[in-house]
């Protein structure tokens, strides 16, 4: 489901709600929306403890494995920082944040 590019930055391969192969580099996180992290976020945890746990082969080493959880990390990070932003926005300019629109999928 994921794969990892080398060259010429660092960065995973996922599939988009369209079922389309693009790449996220770690450098361009902050670029994608909420909707996509959230559902590469949700795929790499699940794909960690499949791994983990045993119920699919590992055919990454212990090194890529790392990486995807730094990936993961750096993503939850993106998104809370984008969450403590939108409620620093809505302090500032005193008006009730409406309710998040999201993807389909």
């Amino acid at each position: 489901m994921f794969s990892i590019i080398y060259e010429p930055v660092h960065g995973i391969i996922y599939k988009n709600s369209k079922k389309e192969k693009r790449v996220m580099r770690h450098l361009e996180i902050h670029k994608f929306c909420d909707a996509t992290l959230n559902r590469v976020l949700e795929g790499l945890k699940s794909y960690i403890n499949d791994v983990k746990y045993g119920y699919i082969q590992r055919d990454l080493n212990k090194y890529e494995v790392e990486y995807l959880k730094l990936f993961a990390e750096e993503i939850e990070v993106r998104l809370k920082y984008r969450n403590q932003m939108r409620r620093w926005e809505m302090y500032v300019n005193r008006r009730p944040l409406g309710p998040r629109r999201e993807r389909p999928e």
